[in-house]
């Protein structure tokens, strides 16, 4: 065995501004990991390593991968697997050279180095653009069975501009910068795990020097498998990360969505209500179907409250985030339990004498249905079973990719739980609600154009998108009334209605973006929109835009 290191000097590149990522395949699976920057990317078996080689002589923390903005690393190898550099055994700390294969057990790894491409013309998207790329990207995703990073990053006053203007300049092309509200920007990072992601932000903070920036970060599928709920995860994590008084948080825990509250009832969600109250008197599993974000939690929620367990945990298993054999085993077990026969504990084991929650089973891969049925097939668990999906699961069972005999198990009882556009006379009392809940220091004002505008639009991301939507629209009105132009809403219908409001909302979206960019300097924003400062106080005015308070300025 040699060491590369002493053999083979460090490259001086002095060629503009480089970027260095690495390819990795295993098996029939490849996916590219950009490298940051002295952030030490880990390569071993364990659940966190970056590049994950999940066999049993590829130690947990196996080797270390580093890039310090001018050349590349490979170090703390150890013992176990071999590892080769072009065919080559290494140990200890090594240089590594664009195009160099490194192979460790069953994956093979190529480092290259790039020039950062000429970033001509790139723009910060509106919030309502963000949101149609993050659907793309997670679509995109789930495909590739690739991690997606949502962050939503909150600074100080007058500091907005200057991160996201740093974020276009620094991220990747892949990568998307977007404007939530003032001083509150989102971006996207596709293929990117959330350790990556962590140290990128970290470095975007360090590197603009914004005091007291808070960042919540989120990575699909384990924090929410969809457009709203990742959204959710993100902003729920930002919320911890403001808390604690900046930093950056990460996504953790179950967040229950309010479906309803017992004074807003409609006639569709009491008959809900009125089932999950019979069902609650039996043992028996439940099935919950319904919408993506139709209020399922919600409602497995109230059945735990309303059985005879209710004292008892209740625990909630993320299907759609299960997505190999060891996070399979870590919820129900290894199959056919330890070698000496015991169980291994699991994560439903922890539901003991209360309630378990399997989110999305339609979701569960294969291997995971199979593994739930074994755990299932040993007896009557000491918990109640709710399983919630949106999913056909009968249509799913006859082409066999779902276990018919799961299906038996936890279909024993089914109840629908109807999309939120089904019960439109409950949009406005539970918008008011988590209009209140984002800002509980001051009365909530609705305008007439705000409540035409939410029950005309069809909510397809149905309850979470409008407590997402109350949340940004709270930010947006800063104290004064919701407007119309706070909240999203369809082209369809109403053709010269509903451009109108489109235009007003795109018009609205770049004003607040160009005071923003500007630290909200009046004249400096009209320039740049191509308006007069007088125009660009009327159009302020018309959509309920204002500027930060007195010495909040950057």
């Amino acid at each position: 065995m040699t060491n590369r290191s002493e053999s083979r000097g460090r490259e001086s590149r002095a060629t503009g501004e480089l970027r260095a990522f690495v390819a990795a395949r295993l098996g029939g699976h490849s996916w590219v990991v950009d490298l940051v920057p002295a952030y030490e990317l880990k390569i071993g078996s364990d659940a966190d390593a970056e590049i994950r080689v999940d066999v049993s002589d590829v130690a947990p923390h196996h080797a270390s991968l580093t890039w310090d903005g001018a050349g590349l690393t490979l170090s703390d190898t150890v013992a176990g697997a071999p590892v080769e550099v072009n065919g080559e055994a290494v140990t200890g700390a090594n240089a590594l050279f664009p195009g160099d294969e490194v192979k460790i057990g069953p994956a093979t790894l190529v480092v290259n180095v790039a020039l950062a491409p000429t970033r001509r013309g790139r723009r910060s998207l509106t919030h309502g653009e963000f949101v149609e790329r993050v659907a793309e990207e997670l679509a995109r995703a789930s495909r590739s069975g690739r991690t997606t990073c949502l962050v939503m990053l909150k600074s100080r006053s007058g500091d907005g501009s200057k991160l996201a203007g740093a974020a276009l300049e620094s991220f990747r092309e892949g990568d998307i910068v977007g404007t939530y509200a003032h001083d509150e920007i989102e971006f996207l990072l596709p293929d990117t795990p959330p350790n990556v992601a962590r140290a990128v932000v970290e470095r975007l903070i360090e590197t603009s020097e914004s005091e007291n920036a808070a960042a919540g970060l989120a990575a699909a599928p384990e924090d929410g498998d969809g457009t709203e709920r990742l959204m959710r995860a993100a902003r729920d994590a930002l919320a911890v990360a403001i808390g604690q008084g900046g930093g950056i948080a990460r996504s953790g825990g179950i967040h229950f969505e309010t479906a309803v509250t017992p004074d807003i009832h409609t006639t569709a969600t009491q008959t809900v209500v009125d089932a999950i109250t019979r069902a609650a008197d039996s043992e028996e599993p439940l099935l919950l179907v319904g919408e993506p974000s139709s209020g399922k939690r919600h409602y497995a929620q109230l059945f735990h409250e309303k059985s005879a367990r209710c004292d008892g945990p209740l625990v909630v298993i993320q299907c759609a985030g299960l997505l190999d054999s060891e996070s399979i085993a870590k919820a129900f077990g290894r199959e056919n339990g330890s070698a000496d026969g015991e169980r291994n504990p699991c994560t439903a084991d922890t539901a003991k004498e209360g309630t378990l929650i399997l989110e999305e089973i339609g979701d569960l891969p294969t291997h995971g249905q199979r593994r739930l049925l074994q755990l299932l097939d040993r007896g009557a668990p000491d918990y109640n079973i709710v399983a919630t999906t949106h999913r056909d699961l009968a249509a799913m069972a006859e082409v066999h990719v779902f276990q018919q005999a799961l299906l038996d198990k936890l279909a024993a009882r089914e109840i629908q739980v109807p999309a939120l556009r089904m019960r439109a006379e409950s949009i406005v009392p539970l918008a008011q609600n988590f209009a209140k809940e984002f800002d509980s220091d001051r009365p909530i004002k609705l305008s007439a154009g705000a409540i035409d505008r939410m029950r005309s639009y069809s909510w397809p991301g149905n309850v979470l998108e409008l407590r997402n939507a109350m949340e940004r629209a709270v930010a947006l009105a800063d104290g004064g009334e919701i407007l119309a132009e706070h909240l999203p809403g369809d082209l369809a219908g109403d053709p010269d209605g509903r451009l109108r409001e489109h235009v007003g909302s795109v018009e609205r979206d770049a004003i607040q973006k160009a005071l923003a960019d500007n630290n909200y300097n009046q004249t400096h924003a009209a320039k740049i929109l191509g308006i007069s400062r007088r125009a660009l106080i009327y159009k302020m005015e018309k959509y309920g835009l204002k500027p930060p308070p007195a010495g909040k300025k950057g």
